[in-house]
């Protein structure tokens, strides 16, 4: 037994002590450690360096060579774990991600399954294809908008109203344009409030699974975007027999009441400190049942720590409502911090890459029921040839996801072998007429798309650090909604001006392929932001 106790040790003096005649001394706080060496700025790291905090994992060495990324790496997280706690990689995290799930379900294919939801009803307006392409690409360059926006609205609200508001905004969507009487209607009811509610409700949700999960994060995201797969392949026969059962409006009002259900899905999104796993200390006066306590995790002098104050007279009521009134201020104001992201090469790269292929394929799957219907097949058909995509699209999603929790996984290499994909088997759609061919085409397509999706929650962590992850998130999320403004009517123009799908999906192919050639570069923008980041820490120590 020790001679002294300590601040860390219990405060009551055992027989012991009495026994030996030892007084109970305090011990005198820790010496000052020397000074570190300067952290690179935050949002900076080695890509190879996997760090939790986004920062890049180095330091100067006395030799002056600089140290293991992946060492700093680990150190990274063991700080972050004794500071907050561990993700729980389990227990209620289930719950989230079963949530997170049901949300893709019901959600994500709301995009995909625009054509065979409203093909009709706007072939019965006599709408053209660039009007068509507006509708849709309005809904994606809304739902992607949002996406700067959910970080700072999480932060300030929390997750789980986020989610619930959008699950409710994208149904509303659905109920009013069932009664939909032209395109611009259409335009303003499924585009605008859906894309809202979309960018809202999948944002919350990208976002708050990662905080559960660290050492199963690739198999959980793997599942999770399982959810999209699932719902393509779930989506267009259920859409088109509830079309021929109960025509656009019934069907389409029953959709909007099967996506309600993402209200219960998205109020399982606890705040994750309710649930982070904290190491136990024998002498802590903290009682097991505190520690389980969602709302307080430590007790002192039978008064509970970090329960919200109640409002005290007048004073605390014009503090709250000051704090309403700046609400929107913080939110804007951390949204442009957040785009300053972008000042790295790879965020850059990262950012137009998911800008153009995102704008790729979802434009191809829209463009798929209308090119299979012209070479003379039927709606049944088309919906098949989606499903084949879905089911491939699941099962690769799974499948990458799982295996990049694996150390020899190459997760460049096989982001950009599902890019590689998806612009083959685009182009080689363009020259197939036949059933068959056009299944096993999709098939394909959705392997590269499994791919591509399954890995890129995965790539922005790995390459900017979780910390950094609502902040790479929104920038991409606001690229890919200018490129829906732009690059969507313009294949739409494209399809008018030439009266071919084949010249549209040409150019569709053309912007993936630069995709993979960008991240050829990867390498070298790591590079770059590492001398740049070296280069301000030297400055700083002058």
């Amino acid at each position: 037994m020790e001679s002294e106790l300590t601040t860390t040790k219990s405060a009551l003096v055992t027989a012991a002590h009495v026994k030996q005649f030892k007084p109970c001394v305090v011990a005198p706080p820790p010496l000052q450690s020397p000074a570190q060496p300067l952290a690179a700025p935050e949002g900076e790291r080695d890509p190879e360096g996997a760090s939790e905090n986004g920062e890049v994992p180095w330091e100067l060495e006395k030799n002056g060579q600089r140290r293991s990324a992946k060492d700093c790496g680990k150190e990274d997280k063991a700080r972050e774990k004794t500071a907050e706690g561990a993700p729980p990689d389990g227990g209620w995290g289930w719950v989230v991600l079963l949530g997170s799930f049901v949300v893709m379900v019901l959600i994500s294919s709301m995009g995909p399954c625009f054509s065979l939801v409203y093909s009709r009803l706007l072939l019965s307006f006599g709408s053209s294809s660039t009007t068509v392409a507006w509708i849709f690409n309005s809904f994606s360059l809304v739902w992607n908008v949002m996406g700067p926006v959910v970080g700072p609205l999480a932060a300030e609200c929390g997750h789980r109203k986020v989610a619930v508001t959008g699950a409710f905004l994208c149904s509303l969507a659905l109920i009013l344009s069932a009664f939909s009487s032209s395109a611009w209607i259409l335009l303003l009811s499924f585009s605008l409030i859906g894309g809202v509610g979309a960018g809202l409700v999948v944002g919350a949700s990208v976002l708050i699974l990662p905080l559960y999960f660290s050492r199963r994060r690739g198999f959980a995201n793997g599942l999770f975007m399982a959810g999209t797969s699932v719902g393509l392949f779930i989506a267009p026969h259920l859409i088109t027999y509830l079309q021929d059962l109960y025509t656009f409006k019934g069907a389409t009002l029953i959709l909007g009441a099967i996506v309600l259900n993402g209200c219960a899905a998205g109020a399982t999104y606890h705040p994750a400190s309710w649930h982070m796993q904290h190491e136990r200390k024998s002498s802590s006066n903290v009682t097991e049942d505190a520690q389980r306590t969602p709302l307080s995790k430590t007790t002192n002098k039978n008064k509970l720590v970090g329960l919200p104050k109640l409002p005290n007279g007048k004073h605390q009521i014009e503090k709250d409502a000051s704090y309403r009134r700046f609400f929107v201020t913080r939110v804007v104001l951390s949204t442009v911090r957040d785009l300053g992201i972008l000042k790295s090469s790879r965020a850059l790269i990262i950012a137009l890459t998911s800008t153009l292929v995102m704008n790729g394929y979802l434009n191809f799957i829209m463009m798929v029921p209308f090119m299979v219907t012209t070479a003379r097949h039927t709606p049944h058909d088309a919906a098949w040839c989606v499903s084949a995509s879905g089911i491939s699209n699941l099962l690769t999603r799974v499948i990458v996801s799982a295996l990049a929790d694996c150390s020899w996984f190459h997760l460049r290499g096989c982001y950009m072998t599902g890019i590689l994909l998806i612009a083959l088997s685009s182009f080689a759609f363009s020259f197939i007429s036949s059933l068959t061919w056009m299944t096993v085409t999709m098939a394909v397509w959705g392997c590269g798309v499994g791919a591509f999706m399954g890995l890129y929650n995965l790539i922005m962590i790995r390459y900017m650090g979780m910390k950094k992850l609502p902040s790479m998130y929104g920038a991409s999320s606001l690229l890919n909604g200018l490129g829906f403004i732009t690059i969507g009517p313009l294949i739409g123009y494209i399809r008018d001006l030439s009266g071919s799908y084949q010249v549209s999906l040409w150019v569709l192919v053309v912007t993936e392929a630069l995709c993979v050639l960008l991240w050829f570069l990867m390498p070298a923008a790591a590079s770059r932001d590492n001398r740049k980041a070296l280069g301000r820490e030297q400055g700083g120590l002058q």
